[in-house]
């Protein structure tokens, strides 16, 4: 399954020739940078994570680059309000309004329906019970969906089923409770504990997922918990129809699947999302490849008439929906053999990583488009769970300090003009070689106006790049966005 990877060898090359031309004389002050790395400024580090010089510069990019806007919204399987993405946690009207005038409501079968907000979607079923309503969107989601829910039925909400904790699944709950609606509300055993954790790490999530820390819940209050969890199946009755809700760790360990056998219908929550879904996102925790897969497998083993999935258009085509569903399976499997076989033959990480080919047929597969996250991400994701923290690379075990690195990379460049002319030529034919000698330049010292402007040059080329991913393309956009906002500041 390893080949020799062509392109991973001329890069190997390429930084092995660009070493061998920065190594010159290095500069009269090596000493005071020394000092300077081994007790870095207190104001340097906290440079790195100012949220409101990364706002300025998201607002400064934005005008300056107007295409950005677009561009970075792409991926998400549905349409996008830019007020939603970035408010996920909050309830405000403005938000409202703009995914009201942005949602679309598809009867699929009858009584059944999938609510396409902005973004993600949320499902709800009709019953002689009441409404059954799976997932209920981000915060300010919530009011919406259950306007839609009243526009084609007056019952009252029954119950709520979340498929996993994540904000724009299980968040538009209150809006229900607000209402005066008194539903059981579902979930798997393992869904609190995901809670707690968006209490407990507020300040890296708002961080890693761009919201205002000051929106995230800061109580168990501020959060509408499960009345009733389970372990690994639950089958409910309501107005004498079962629900199955299926459990299978994927995008989180307390995901979980709803069957409905008398109507045909899987809610697919994440783990179908119309396009390679999120199961290789760098910002994010462990995801579980192989129990995902396997929960794919059990779906389609169902043979299902109709497919709601959390993101993306509604199937009903039962042919479509099984091939899919498999071919999904099979790519994760690809996967998961070609990252354990690596590792089983002793393969640094970097060596997994850099001879991994995805395979044609996988490629030419519409439902495995890359959108979102890159094939060769899920093998960092498997490599995460099966791995310690070593990447098998001694100096990597306890390395000197990354601006120490910099700033002899600097120096051994014959200082910022050569490293910066050096790295702008690197960019024309490899922006992703030349972005570590950016990243260099700009730990080196963050207050350099050259580092500065190598920076957005390097990262601009790659965020603008078509074949570059949104998750990839949103971590470049901040990184960019701190830069900005440092020279607006100076």
């Amino acid at each position: 399954m390893y080949r020799s990877n062509g392109l991973s060898l001329m890069r190997r090359a390429s930084v092995l020739a660009v070493s061998y031309l920065l190594l010159v004389a290095c500069s009269e002050d090596e000493t005071d940078r020394a000092e300077q790395a081994s007790s870095p400024s207190s104001n340097v580090v906290q440079l790195f994570h100012d949220k409101n010089l990364i706002d300025k510069g998201r607002k400064r990019l934005i005008i300056e680059n107007p295409r950005l806007y677009s561009i970075l919204n792409e991926g998400f399987g549905g349409d996008f309000s830019r007020l939603a993405a970035q408010h996920m946690f909050a309830l405000r009207e403005d938000t409202v309004d703009d995914v009201r005038s942005k949602t679309t409501l598809i009867e699929v079968a009858p009584r059944s329906w999938l609510v396409r907000l902005p973004i993600v979607n949320a499902a709800f079923f009709e019953t002689d019970a009441g409404v059954v309503v799976v997932d209920t969107g981000y915060t300010s989601g919530g009011p919406v969906l259950l306007e839609m829910i009243r526009s084609v039925t007056d019952a009252p909400v029954h119950t709520i089923i979340y498929t996993h904790s994540h904000v724009d699944h299980a968040y538009g709950a209150g809006a229900f409770i607000e209402a005066g609606e008194n539903p059981e509300v579902i979930a798997h055993s393992a869904l609190p504990g995901e809670f707690d954790r968006y209490l407990n790490y507020r300040g890296t999530l708002a961080r890693y997922m761009s919201q205002p820390e000051e929106e995230l819940p800061l109580t168990r209050e501020d959060l509408i918990w499960p009345t009733r969890v389970f372990d690994n199946t639950l089958d409910i009755n309501v107005g004498g129809e079962v629900f199955s809700l299926i459990h299978a760790p994927a995008e989180t360990n307390d995901q979980l699947y709803v069957w409905l056998p008398e109507r045909r219908i899987v809610v697919t929550a994440d783990y179908y999302q119309g396009f390679l879904p999120n199961a290789g996102n760098g910002k994010r925790t462990q995801r579980y490849v192989g129990e995902w897969s396997a929960a794919l497998r059990a779906m389609a083993a169902l043979e299902p008439q109709y497919l709601l999935p959390m993101h993306g258009a509604p199937m009903s085509n039962p042919v479509k929906i099984k091939t899919d569903l498999v071919i999904l399976a099979d790519a994760f499997d690809y996967i998961i053999e070609y990252t354990r076989d690596g590792l089983n033959q002793g393969f640094r990480e970097d060596q997994i990583i850099d001879g991994f080919i995805w395979p044609e047929h996988f490629r030419d597969e519409p439902t495995l488009a890359i959108t979102y996250v890159r094939p060769v991400d899920i093998v960092k994701m498997e490599l995460k769970r099966w791995t310690g923290w070593w990447d098998d690379i001694p100096s990597h075990w306890a390395p000197a300090s990354l601006v120490s690195q910099s700033q002899a990379i600097v120096d051994l460049a014959g200082g910022m003009d050569a490293l910066v002319e050096r790295t702008r030529e690197i960019a024309k034919e490899d922006p992703a070689l030349a972005a570590h000698f950016a990243d260099m330049a700009l730990f080196s010292d963050p207050y350099d106006r050259r580092a500065q402007e190598l920076t957005l040059h390097v990262y601009k080329k790659r965020v603008f790049d078509k074949t570059t991913p949104t998750q990839e393309r949103l971590a470049y956009f901040d990184h960019m966005a701190l830069v900005r906002g440092m020279m607006l500041e100076q």
